[in-house]
């Protein structure tokens, strides 16, 4: 078979695997293409992960194992929990059956590299005026590829990888020695070294004992060769859904310039978008991310607390074709919780220890994670902007996020003040963007962000801060925006939603109450599937969306979908991977919708969720303050909020579930039917 490459598209990826392959065939060992099979995946699609994606993945498997000798020999330390200490021996020769390997390509000549303090590679970026570290760039490739690998597998394949420099020769590297020049670097003349710097990072996963006992002892990623070939068969590869026609007009607005005016604000001043839900926040910002990377190459970062919006911004930014903000100028969608995490750990303010405890016991995270969120802020506060970025500069890898130029906050009004702290301090209110959900705060009393600065509306006035307020209900169709103002008219105590302007440019929508269980209306659901086939293909199961109360599962519906067309939202590890699918459906928890859409959303028994909140209601958490004295009204009213922000996902249709017609919410449902039977449709 030999090497076959999976692209043949000229890039610099290419060129780089192409030298490598070059230099492993002066090797006896692949002299013959019948003796092994080695798939070159160039720039692999693995679904836009939190980490930069690898430029080059490596599977090799041989016929039969291929002895590669080393001289001089690997050194092999290996921790002996019997003796109670490290026992260090050398390797002179392996058998090599199989490996998985990841490259991270730097074009760098030898005057934009250096070794810090750990002897970990650093490149130099001309234009973003900055060092990088490239080794714990490939260390985190590596560990994620491997999770990645291991997902619905029994067994983790064993991944090696190195940073490979093609425009440098290792003898350019003349104060480093063969003992110290690290294994996970290679260079544009290594030739065998890349075999040894693959196969000294497998057999760290065998013992000495195993090691001693052969000579040469029989190492491959994978145990023998049955695990290797599921991976050269590449089946394991993410393949994106395709886009549909609301992908494609939430593209097309995002690819649209905004207002002269609102783009000249960037870095000059602070700029805020306060609306309600679906006035169109995050499109807002997303237009100046788009336009910022476009024609400045800016590093554009956006944080949000919600991961089921994560994923369908990266997803978006897949189909758009936006890189990693590492890989010179993007937009990296993150979690506010990873961010921070990142930041506290890397400063040194969460510990091992602290690790090791959340492991052991998950609700030490709040306590651990907002103590290290008080120290951490201590520590930056009496610091200037140059001190600040020289203490991030000298601090271990921050995976390139507190770097960039320009930060997006979504759902402002519900970050904690020590986040909002850091995030000014590191990077300077003039390049923050902020989303603030009128009526959609979670932690009651909202968080404002710049309090000190000089805040205006209007666009000729000078100022810090610039506030742009959006009324307009852009997502939703008139008829969802009229039945969206006429319950917060029956519920709510401010008038907030008076403002809300319904779409005129999309008419018509409809609303669907079930007394019960949606899944057992066949006739229904026979009615909605053909309503979306309607569509001529422009509607993928993919834009719906199921929202369920706290506490529910996907589980605990009689849905009868095939499991693997379900993308879990609910469960905490499968709502951080990629629908792999348009042919998936959707599904959270209501806590988890803000900032999500679906053509049809399905509000599942809508009243248990009313309850949920108006029992549990918690005000300002952010200060500690409990909702224990508030008032039945002021329950209700807050009950009744959090309801509206699900209300406000649909975009032409929504279907509304409930146990009770007399529950509280029943009751204001009915009342909105009776003024609006023309679009709404009651089910009993």
């Amino acid at each position: 078979m030999g090497f076959i490459f999976t692209t043949d598209e000229p890039s610099d990826e290419l060129t780089a695997a192409q030298n490598i392959v070059s230099q492993l065939k002066e090797l006896n060992q692949f002299k013959k293409d019948d003796d092994f099979e080695c798939i070159i995946l160039i720039e692999p699609n693995l679904g836009n992960a939190s980490v930069k994606e690898p430029d080059i993945i490596m599977i090799c498997k041989f016929e039969k194992p291929m002895s590669f000798s080393f001289q001089p020999p690997l050194e092999h330390s290996f921790n002996d929990k019997e003796q109670d200490k490290i026992i260090h021996s050398k390797i002179t020769a392996v058998k090599l059956e199989n490996f998985i390997a990841v490259v991270e390509v730097k074009g760098q000549t030898a005057n934009f590299t250096k070794f810090n303090e750990n002897n970990a590679l650093e490149v130099y970026y001309k234009k973003k005026n900055r060092w990088e570290n490239a080794t714990g760039q490939n260390n985190k490739q590596i560990y994620y590829i491997k999770n990645y690998l291991s997902r619905n597998r029994e067994d983790t394949p064993k991944v090696a990888g190195f940073v490979y420099l093609h425009n440098v020769k290792k003898s350019q590297f003349k104060n480093h020695h063969k003992k110290d020049f690290p294994i996970n670097l290679r260079c544009h003349d290594h030739g065998a070294g890349f075999i040894e710097s693959i196969a000294h990072q497998i057999i760290q996963f065998r013992s000495t004992s195993y090691l001693q006992k052969y000579a040469p002892a029989v190492v491959g990623s994978c145990y023998k060769n049955q695990g290797i070939d599921y991976y050269l068969k590449l089946d394991w590869r993410q393949s994106n859904p395709r886009p549909s026609m609301f992908d494609m007009k939430r593209m097309n607005a995002i690819a649209k310039k905004v207002e002269p005016w609102h783009f000249e604000d960037l870095s000059e001043r602070m700029i805020e978008y306060s609306g309600l839900g679906g006035t169109g926040k995050t499109i807002k910002l997303l237009q100046i991310a788009y336009q910022t990377y476009k024609e400045e190459q800016k590093d554009v970062l956006f944080l949000t607390y919600n991961w089921a919006l994560i994923i369908g911004l990266r997803l978006t930014m897949t189909h758009m074709s936006i890189p990693h903000i590492s890989s010179g100028g993007g937009i990296f969608v993150e979690s506010c919780n990873r961010f921070f995490w990142n930041i506290l750990k890397n400063l040194g303010f969460i510990s091992n220890e602290d690790r090791d405890e959340i492991d052991r016991n998950r609700s030490a995270y709040d306590e651990i994670y907002k103590e290290a969120l008080k120290d951490c802020v201590k520590q930056l506060q009496p610091l200037n902007d140059e001190e600040v970025g020289e203490l991030l500069r000298q601090s271990s890898d921050h995976d390139f996020q507190v770097f960039s130029e320009i930060v997006l906050v979504d759902e402002g009004q519900d970050w904690m003040p020590e986040e909002q702290f850091i995030l000014e301090k590191v990077f300077k209110t003039k390049n923050i963007l902020v989303a603030h959900g009128k009526g959609q705060e979670t932690r009651g009393m909202p968080t404002v962000w710049g309090k000190h600065l000089k805040v205006s509306r209007k666009r000729e006035e000078d100022c810090d801060k610039r506030i742009h307020i959006l009324t307009k209900a852009l997502r939703m169709r008139g008829n969802l925006g009229t039945f969206v103002k006429t319950f917060a008219d029956l519920t709510l105590t401010d008038e907030m939603y008076k403002r809300l302007e319904p779409n005129p440019e999309a008419l018509e929508g409809e609303v669907i109450i079930i007394e019960g269980d949606y899944f057992k209306e066949i006739d229904l659901r026979k009615e909605l599937q053909n309503k979306r086939e309607s569509e001529a293909g422009d509607v993928y199961p993919l834009d719906l969306l199921h929202i369920v109360p706290p506490g529910m599962k996907v589980s605990d519906f009689n849905h009868g979908l095939d499991e693997s067309l379900i993308w879990d939202g609910i469960g905490r590890e499968s709502r951080k991977e990629m629908p792999v699918s348009e042919r998936q459906v959707r599904w959270v928890n209501y806590r988890s919708c803000r900032g999500l859409e679906g053509w049809i959303t399905f509000n599942h028994y809508l009243d248990d969720y009313w309850e949920y909140e108006f029992n549990t209601q918690k005000i300002d958490i952010a200060q500690g303050s409990l909702f224990e004295n508030a008032t039945e009204e002021q329950k209700k009213n807050e009950a009744f909020r959090w309801v509206l922000i699900a209300l406000t996902r649909p975009i032409d249709s929504t279907v509304i579930t409930i146990r009770d017609k007399n529950s509280e919410l029943g009751k204001v449902l009915q009342e909105i039917h009776e003024r609006h039977s023309s679009f709404i449709r009651w089910i009993d």
